[in-house]
């Protein structure tokens, strides 16, 4: 079992299996969440995610496109989020307590990554989503 959580330890999660590798989102939306070049997460099945502790403090925010982010109200970290539509949790994977036996395995949305951000030769590179023509 891997454990997570957000920075003040307020908000705690425990995953048992992870169902994707980790990949990388370069979308100009997941830039201004996490105030970096991309968020790296991981999918996990629902029947492989618990909230530990804090999840009735957890916060929404919600852009009018429909982009979200969940978030500890105390300290601001960005949280996983449930995908109701693929019962799966979205976990960004910062948030791991120890290493969860995944590696890199694509990068999405590369057609809008910063024009200052370099890309390794190695992983998978998608234009858009998971759906979209690898590039």
């Amino acid at each position: 079992m891997i454990t997570g959580g957000c920075l003040c330890g307020g908000v705690q999660f425990s995953v048992t299996a992870f169902s994707s590798a980790i990949f990388k989102c370069h979308c100009s939306k997941c830039r201004k969440a996490f105030g970096g070049a991309s968020s790296a997460a991981a999918l996990v099945g629902s029947e492989d995610f618990r909230w530990v502790q804090g999840e009735e403090g957890v916060r929404e925010f919600q852009t009018d496109s429909g982009f979200k982010r969940h978030f500890c109200p105390d300290c601001g970290s960005i949280l996983p989020q449930y995908l109701a539509g693929n019962q799966l949790y979205w976990v960004p994977v910062g948030l791991l307590d120890s290493d969860p036996g995944i590696r890199l395995k694509q990068h999405i949305h590369v057609d809008s990554k910063a024009a200052w951000e370099t890309l390794d030769a190695e992983t998978r590179r998608f234009s858009e989503g998971f759906g979209s023509s690898p590039v």
